[in-house]
């Protein structure tokens, strides 16, 4: 306490010889005769104490312009920067680049103008119902230090609020209209005057008028007449401006629709041919790109209806979401330009898209027990397969591993795999019932897919493996969708198995069971919640949990048949094929705080808990959790981690050469628990793109392993997180991000105490090479 007595009287002097010299360096660039403006403030006076001045003062502190350079413990940075490369002066190279970047110059007092914000302020009051305000300004300058404040202050009275609310009277066709929706008027007796509630009002009236044929009417038409002599009340009146045009005061009924699935740019409808007549429609040219009553599905107006914007927004939705159009437009064209016949005609232009098209990409894949290789996907599409805008994906898929490294006495072992899987996307529901969902502005699909796997291991064993599902997708509204497949089969054989692999299932019980349980029967469903495509938000969140499970009603039909319950030791089977009884839980969450347009934070979470039971008491291999990689912890490779501190590299019997074999599996898990963090930011405007983050997680078992110790779930489960952290450049063009990240690991369960690998200060690096955010 001594040492910081005695050198107090030293260190005050020297910040008060820092401030006196940011001071000075601040107002070197102002013009003689100037100020530099150091900001302004508002106090709001009122002889009624029901008033909320400080609200008001927030209000009008808005209206304060311009905004002072940027202050930081009373110095400006960004200005000082300015000055020391030569302020006014004109500037090149490096020094014009820091200070037009890094600097800014002084914001003047000559520039705050106090009479136009106290109009812009007053106009305020005025809106939020505080009539006849008086404002004054004040300017705080000294010659000496060459700054400037302005102080503004307000006096109001009592606001003003709403006695009397009268809607159109008359007997036209408009004003009924208008007076129908005045039960869900925004305007209230007794409300505080706001002419933002009286703007979005006539926005509500006009919205309404929309879906009752009005296509003509606009929210400019309404007008509002205020009195306000009474004593602090107002009486609203609305009215229809005497300029309104004729067609707006109408309602309108559609009297023809065609469509014309082939249109393109400058095209003319005059001479198109004989159109194809289905119910009341006509369209053109013909059923042999697209059927009509697929298209037509997707049409939400119909000949004499009255017009109603959300059907004629569903339409045009419906149309591009069939994914086969680039366009998709609805031109309407009066019958009677003067606006008294009431009558309409739709023609609908849809211009096509690319109909097909083919992908072909390269991977390669290092994995933790040092297998690499090369890997192809072929990929077709067709967006009309059937004509009636189905949606076929084909999928070719090839890989090839080799052992590169590790175990010496099995470097050159290798195993490819082969596979094909189609998918139909149908735009509708197909079921046995008739079911449009005519409320949603998004297209619902039928999704079918078949798929087919083969793998060899070499010196283990080949496997086949085939899959189909059938189920739904739709979105209610633009940040929800839903997926259900109410039927999920997929079925594993292992084939060709080899005395060594078979001793290694032998000596693994829970890993027998894994590739023996490969018999699923059921059905999953998953709900998305996504804010991300609206624009503008500072908070943004992904929300998506799921659930898939198999066996349920065919394990219930096994058990009547063979009058014995379910035993994992002895389970029922199919055609000598084990079935599996599980239920999977999965939740996906994450939030994007948008610091700036540039600067984001971006977090996730991630949880699944699979629960085997009767048939089965372990998860099939397909269906368990994997940690690790270029998506989910990057300080580890793929599917490396876990489960728990289990760590498959020491093994019990060195010599045994079952136990060296182990490695070649994956490490999976029943049960997962990931949290990711990225903080991400611009280096090179506008392409280049920098992060830092961090990633921590793991998998563990249900049920006890004997043969994986350490791996089944249990309270000290937060010390066996697996945590890495890094930095990574993204390479962002919109359309295609290219992404490269490297990672150290901070803590491995597999070490004692939460240890790291002793390779280096943080152990050793992982470089991932990835297309796409992680999240």
């Amino acid at each position: 306490m001594k040492y910081l007595r005695s050198s107090l009287p030293f260190s005050m002097p020297l910040v008060l010889l820092l401030a006196f010299l940011a001071g000075c360096s601040s107002t070197k660039s102002v013009p003689q005769g100037d100020y530099l403006y150091i900001g302004g403030d508002i106090k709001v006076n009122s002889p009624n104490p029901d008033t909320d001045t400080k609200a008001l003062e927030t209000e009008l502190g808005a209206a304060i312009r311009p905004q002072p350079n940027i202050s930081f413990l009373g110095m400006r940075p960004k200005l000082w920067i300015y000055n020391a490369m030569g302020g006014n002066r004109e500037r090149k190279g490096i020094a014009n680049w820091i200070k037009t970047r890094l600097g800014e110059p002084p914001v003047l007092l000559s520039e705050a103008h106090p009479e136009r914000v106290q109009g812009q302020m007053i106009n305020r009051l005025y809106n939020n119902g505080y009539f006849a305000p008086t404002l004054e300004h004040r300017i705080d300058s000294t010659s000496k230090r060459k700054m400037a404040k302005v102080h503004y202050t307000a006096t109001v009275n009592k606001q003003y609020t709403i006695q009397q609310i009268q809607f159109p009277q008359g007997n036209d066709s408009l004003a009924l209209a208008i007076r129908e929706t005045e039960p869900q008027t925004l305007l209230k007796v007794n409300d505080p005057y706001n002419l933002e509630t009286l703007i979005a009002e006539r926005l509500r009236i006009n919205d309404a008028l929309k879906e009752k044929g009005f296509f003509f009417f606009d929210e400019d038409y309404l007008i509002y007449h205020v009195d306000s002599t009474l004593n602090n009340k107002v009486n609203i009146f609305l009215r229809i401006k005497d300029t309104a045009p004729t067609k707006t005061l109408i309602p309108y009924r559609y009297q023809q629709v065609r469509i014309f699935s082939d249109f393109s740019l400058g095209d003319t409808l005059g001479d198109v041919g004989p159109p194809v007549h289905y119910r009341d429609y006509l369209y053109y040219p013909d059923e042999k790109t697209f059927k009509a009553r697929t298209i037509l599905n997707a049409v939400f107006i119909e000949n004499n209806d009255l017009y109603s914007r959300k059907r004629h927004l569903q339409t045009i939705n419906r149309l591009m979401d069939l994914g086969t159009f680039k366009f998709a437009e609805v031109r309407f064209t009066p019958l009677d330009s003067a606006g008294r016949d009431g009558r309409l005609n739709a023609d609908i232009l849809l211009t096509q898209a690319k109909k097909k098209s083919l992908r072909a990409e390269i991977q390669t894949v290092q994995k933790s027990n040092g297998y690499a290789g090369p890997g192809v996907t072929v990929s077709f599409r067709n967006r009309n397969a059937l004509r009636g805008a189905e949606l076929l994906l084909i999928n070719l898929v090839g890989s090839f591993e080799s052992q590169i490294s590790g175990d010496s006495a099995r470097t050159g072992l290798s195993s490819f795999e082969v596979g094909a899987d189609a998918e139909m996307h149908v735009p509708r529901i197909i079921s046995p019932f008739d079911i449009r969902i005519s409320t949603s502005m998004y297209q619902p699909r039928t999704r079918f897919r078949l798929g087919f796997r083969f793998i060899n291991r070499q010196q283990y064993f080949h496997q086949n493996s085939f899959n189909f599902e059938y189920g739904y997708s739709w979105r209610q509204r633009s940040t929800t969708e839903i997926s259900i497949n109410p039927v999920q089969v997929q079925y594993a054989r292992l084939l060709n198995t080899t005395p060594a692999f078979e001793a290694e299932l032998a000596a693994r019980p829970f890993l027998a069971r894994s590739f023996d349980q490969q018999l699923i029967i059921g059905g999953n469903y998953r709900f998305v919640y996504n804010t991300q495509g609206l624009e503008g938000r500072k908070h943004q969140f992904y929300i998506s949990p799921g659930f898939d499970a198999s066996g349920g009603l065919w394990g219930l039909f096994y058990r009547v048949k063979n009058q014995r319950p379910a035993d994992p030791a002895n389970p029922n089977r199919f055609r000598g094929q084990a079935l599996s009884q599980y239920v999977k839980f999965d939740l996906e969450t994450r939030y994007y705080f948008n610091i700036t347009d540039k600067l984001v934070l971006a977090t996730r979470l991630l949880g699944g808990y699979g629960l085997p039971y009767g048939n089965s008491n372990v998860l099939p291999y397909i269906k368990q959790y994997g940690i690790g990689g270029p998506n989910s912890i990057r300080a580890f490779p793929a599917r490396s981690i876990g489960p728990g501190s289990y760590d498959p590299t020491r093994l019990v019997n060195v010599g045994d050469p079952v136990s060296q074999s182990f490695t070649y599996f994956d490490q999976t898990g029943d049960i997962r628990l990931e949290g990711n963090a990225e903080f991400r930011f611009p280096l090179l405007d506008p392409y280049l793109k920098g992060a830092v983050f961090v990633d921590a997680g793991n998998i563990w078992l249900v049920n006890e392993d004997p043969t994986r110790p350490g791996g089944k779930f249990s309270g000290n489960f937060m010390s066996q997180l697996a945590i890495g952290a890094g930095a990574g450049v993204r390479i962002d063009v919109q359309f295609f991000v290219i992404r490269v990240d490297l990672a150290y690991p901070l803590r491995d369960p597999t070490y004692p105490n939460g240890g790291r690998p002793a390779s280096g200060l943080f152990g050793t690096g992982v470089l991932n090479l990835a297309i796409g955010y992680p999240f």
